[in-house]
């Protein structure tokens, strides 16, 4: 090993530590509701230099992009049983991690929202959970789906997203049990 190899090393790793800060520190904010921070707000928090942003994010959407893959990476993946066990017991699997990774996003959604129409990134982060969340739906109740009219995956699917859970939660101010036992109720009548 040569005496460069070191140092070079160690900037590699203080700059992986470093981006990895200001997106931690981006996620924070967005959690706490604050949707749009500033890159001052943001450089604050995860304690760098406010131009160490630009070093790490050429651009906004850069910045994003590396936002949603964090986002994504955040969120329960366990899947619940797709193949095995009673509709019930797959019901309740699927609900109960759906709407633990629907509350887990709720701030990021908020913040995507206002975000999709400007920033490509926001947007393909979005079609893609929204595929993900999709292939749950179908694997999670494949047999059931069989049996129904093509409509009825649309409404399982709009019936376990994000917007219907938003409703719920928010706009009726559904306690995350209650808005969960909603949830469970209405993909039960709709499959069953």
């Amino acid at each position: 090993m040569s005496g460069t190899e070191l140092p070079q090393d160690g900037r590699r790793l203080r700059a992986v530590r470093t981006r990895a800060r200001i997106l931690e520190a981006l996620l924070e904010l967005i959690d706490e509701g604050r949707p749009e921070p500033t890159a001052a707000e943001i450089a604050e928090r995860a304690g760098v230099a406010l131009r160490s942003i630009a070093q790490h994010f050429k651009t906004r959407e850069q910045l994003l992009a590396a936002l949603a893959e964090k986002h994504l990476a955040r969120l329960p993946h366990s899947e619940p049983a797709a193949t095995t066990g009673t509709f019930e017991q797959r019901l309740v699997s699927f609900v109960a991690t759906r709407s633990k990774a629907l509350e887990t996003s709720v701030a990021i959604r908020q913040m995507g929202r206002s975000a999709e129409g400007r920033w490509e990134a926001i947007s393909a982060a979005f079609k893609e959970v929204s595929r993900q969340r999709r292939k749950e739906v179908q694997r999670s109740f494949a047999e059931e789906l069989a049996k129904q009219d093509g409509w009825v995956l649309d409404a399982v699917d709009a019936a376990s997203a994000g917007a219907f859970w938003d409703s719920l939660r928010q706009t009726q101010g559904l306690s995350t049990k209650r808005a969960s036992t909603v949830m469970q109720e209405t993909l039960r009548r709709l499959l069953g």
